[in-house]
């Protein structure tokens, strides 16, 4: 790994970090997982595995460690492969759109998953599931409106310098 490139990834995750602890008084809005998501849908899965499980270990020094890190870790590993495969290997187009319609399906999983989760660690059954499910609802919408909201605004904006394709000035 150059220089460059490590540097682009410490970049991308204090940006990360910083947005999580910050915005976390917004539930389920998190640039973290506009940046993980454009990062594989481009083509570079190794990185965004890298700033997922970076950003999710150092906030959590800050927010609180527990088992629900690991799900969350897994969960942005998840989606970061399965849109990794959408994009690059099934071929669908890269265009504005496919990508805030992508990551805003991303975000309404992203809550399913963390559910699905929660309910085999404490050996639920299906209407502890659903129970869990309904409640959580409204905040799956709030990261799937989140994440296409901060991806056309800002990421949009920047996704070549994110994905290394582009060079700030000196």
């Amino acid at each position: 790994m150059d220089t460059k490139k490590l540097t682009r990834l410490a970049g991308l995750c204090a940006i990360c970090v910083i947005t999580r602890i910050y915005l976390k008084l917004i539930p389920n809005v998190q640039i973290l997982s506009d940046i993980i998501l454009i990062l594989a849908i481009n083509g570079k899965l190794d990185e965004s595995l890298i700033v997922n499980a970076t950003t999710m270990i150092i906030t959590s020094f800050f927010l609180g460690f527990g088992y629900w890190v690991i799900f969350q870790v897994l969960d942005f590993g998840i989606l970061g492969i399965s849109n990794y495969i959408l994009f690059n290997k099934i071929k669908i187009k890269k265009t504005k759109i496919n990508k805030a319609i992508a990551l805003g399906i991303s975000g309404f999983i992203y809550g399913f998953l963390i559910t699905l989760m929660q309910v085999f660690l404490v050996d639920g059954n299906k209407f502890t599931f659903l129970g869990l499910y309904a409640g959580s609802i409204p905040f799956d919408i709030n990261h799937m409106v989140g994440n296409i909201v901060i991806y056309i605004f800002l990421i949009f904006r920047l996704e070549k310098y994110i994905t290394g394709e582009k060079h700030f000035k000196n």
